[in-house]
């Protein structure tokens, strides 16, 4: 675990970083192919960013409203606490309510940020690796991690071999980038890629959820974690996006017979 690099640069600001900064690399790229300009995008991806600072911090709040005394704490973000799918959300709600003002259809810049989005979230699990958060539970496995005395995994449960739940997450979001480009390939129409992001992300975290250690007030019915039921909703809304765009662009193909 080194949550400082050099000694003084925080691991997970850094990866943080470069997951933005490879994001508005990658979506500027793809913006051309729409005919966006990289000024646009620039305009958007900020927005993102700005958003998504807000929503994950925003939703740990609302879940963890016990954890701020005297209130004012909700602000020291410095002192951890973010949860992504607030990122997410309010990140994806900007994002349609400034393309809307723009006049540009908003499934087209969402099929252009996501594998960014994507990406950036399998490098960022990195980043929660070396700061130690996000931490898994004990493992008898021989990939069990044991993190130094000190961080918030042993001060949870001492020198004991944990999941590495933060790198699970990381490989999760590298297959998924891989695959939304590599489906674009195969079938491509306007909404698929957003589609696919919210299925196989929502697949992902799904999954990752069950090797995570989560406090047990964030134990909800049926033994799963409240972001595994908003992963559920994900998937659901993912599958619904898919149906519906692949159900247009079918219509406007058969139009244009």
């Amino acid at each position: 675990m080194y949550p400082e690099i050099f000694g003084f640069v925080k691991s997970y600001g850094l990866m943080l970083a470069i997951s933005f900064g490879l994001g508005l690399w990658l979506s500027v790229r793809r913006g051309r192919v729409h005919g966006l300009s990289s000024e646009t995008i620039m305009d958007l991806v900020f927005g993102v960013l700005v958003s998504s600072i807000v929503g994950v911090r925003l939703m740990f709040v609302l879940t963890h409203l016990g954890d701020f005394d005297p209130w004012y704490r909700i602000f020291f973000i410095w002192d951890g606490g973010l949860t992504l799918y607030g990122g997410i959300g309010l990140a994806t709600f900007t994002v349609w309510y400034m393309t809307r003002r723009r006049g540009i259809p908003f499934l087209v810049v969402a099929d252009i940020f996501s594998p960014g989005v994507i990406l950036g979230l399998g490098l960022t699990r990195i980043g929660c690796f070396l700061a130690g958060c996000c931490f898994g539970s004990p493992t008898d496995c021989a990939c069990g991690v044991v993190f130094p005395a000190g961080s918030s995994p042993f001060e949870q449960y001492g020198p004991v071999p944990l999941f590495p739940a933060q790198l699970f997450g990381s490989f999760g979001g590298f297959l998924v980038f891989g695959l939304l480009l590599v489906l674009e390939r195969v079938s491509n129409y306007r909404g698929a890629t957003f589609g696919r992001f919210l299925l196989l992300y929502g697949i992902s975290r799904f999954t990752v959820d069950f090797f995570r250690y989560y406090e047990p007030e964030q134990i909800t019915a049926l033994g799963l974690s409240n972001n595994q039921w908003i992963s559920l909703g994900m998937m659901g809304g993912g599958l619904v996006v898919m149906i519906a765009c692949r159900r247009s662009a079918a219509e406007r193909e058969a139009g244009r017979g």
